[in-house]
C-alpha cells in the first residue's frame, strides 16, 4: 500500500466498530485522505468498493465474538457474558409479546385444531422447534409427524392432501429444502403455515404466517434468542390449540403424561 492508503488501514483497526458506521466521505475525512485514497485501499485488501469493505468488515467482526452471540464482546467477564445473554432474551421475548399477530395466531389455531394430519418440517438448527411442535402436536390426538432428513420430508409433504396441515419453522426463511417442502405441501392442497421472519421466501411460499421477527441476524449469529422466540410461540400455538379441540384433550394429555410415569425416579 502507499502511505495514505495506510493511514486508512491504521484507522481501520484503530476504530472497525465506528468505522461500519461511516460513510465515505467521513472515513477519508478522519484518515486525512482523500476519498479516491479510500477507494484504492479497498480494492488493495480484496473489495469491488467501499460497500463491499464494509459488509466484509461486518461479517468478520460478528464471527469473532465468542459463542457467536451478537450482544458479547471478546474482552467481557464471565457476569458480563450471563447478563447480556439474559437481557438480550428478555428483550427478544418481550418485542415478540408486543408484536404478536393474533388473528394469524386465530387462524392457525383453527386450521391444526381441524387437521386430519399434520406434518412439522425444520431443517438445521430449526429442526429443534420442528420436533418441539411435534411432541406437542401429537398429544392432541391428531397424527403428527416429524422428519430430520430434508429430501424425506419433502417426499412425505408429497403425500399430504387437502385438510392435512404442514408446519414449516425457519429462523431466517430463506433455506432452500424447507422452502422447496413448504411449496410441494401446498400444491397438494394441504394448509402450510409458516413460523418465520415476514417478508421471506418461505412465508410467500406457504398459506399463512406466524411471523417471529426477532433482530438477531441469523446468517451471521448461530440462533439463539431467535430459538427461544420459536419455541415460545410453538407453546403459545399448542396451547391455544389444545383448549380449542375442548376438554377431551385434557383427558388425552392425562394419558399420555402417565403413560411414562414407571420412567420417573422419585
Amino acid at each position: 500500500m502507499s502511505q495514505a492508503e495506510r493511514r486508512v488501514a491504521d484507522y481501520v483497526l484503530e476504530a472497525p466498530q465506528l468505522v461500519m458506521r461511516m460513510n465515505l466521505a467521513i472515513l477519508a475525512r478522519n484518515a486525512e485522505v482523500s476519498e479516491p485514497t479510500v477507494m484504492r485501499f479497498c480494492r488493495a485488501v480484496g473489495c469491488d468498493g467501499f460497500s463491499d469493505f464494509k459488509i466484509r468488515l461486518a461479517q468478520n467482526l460478528a464471527v469473532g465474538a465468542p459463542y457467536v452471540h451478537r450482544e458479547v464482546q471478546a474482552g467481557d467477564s464471565l457476569d458480563d457474558i450471563a447478563g447480556k445473554i439474559f437481557l438480550s432474551s428478555i428483550q427478544t421475548l418481550t418485542d415478540l409479546r408486543d408484536r404478536f399477530d393474533m388473528v394469524a395466531l386465530e387462524r392457525a389455531t383453527d386450521a391444526l385444531a381441524k387437521a386430519r394430519r399434520i406434518d412439522c418440517y425444520g431443517v438445521g438448527l430449526a429442526g429443534i422447534a420442528a420436533i418441539d411442535a411435534h411432541q406437542k402436536l401429537m398429544r392432541l390426538g391428531v397424527p403428527s409427524f416429524v422428519y430430520a432428513d430434508a429430501h424425506v420430508q419433502t417426499m412425505s409433504a408429497a403425500t399430504l392432501k387437502p385438510g392435512d396441515v404442514a408446519v414449516a419453522f425457519s429462523y431466517n426463511g430463506q433455506i432452500r429444502d424447507i422452502v422447496r417442502t413448504a411449496e410441494v405441501a401446498r400444491e397438494q392442497g394441504a394448509f402450510v403455515i409458516a413460523v418465520t421472519r415476514s417478508g421471506t421466501r418461505l412465508a410467500d411460499a406457504c398459506s399463512m404466517i406466524l411471523a417471529v421477527d426477532t433482530t438477531e441476524d441469523t446468517f451471521i449469529y448461530a440462533p439463539m434468542t431467535t430459538r427461544l422466540a420459536h419455541l415460545a410461540a410453538i407453546d403459545i400455538l399448542a396451547t391455544s390449540v389444545a383448549f380449542r379441540r375442548g376438554p377431551d384433550v385434557v383427558e388425552l394429555f392425562r394419558k399420555v403424561k402417565n403413560s411414562t410415569a414407571d420412567q420417573w425416579i422419585v
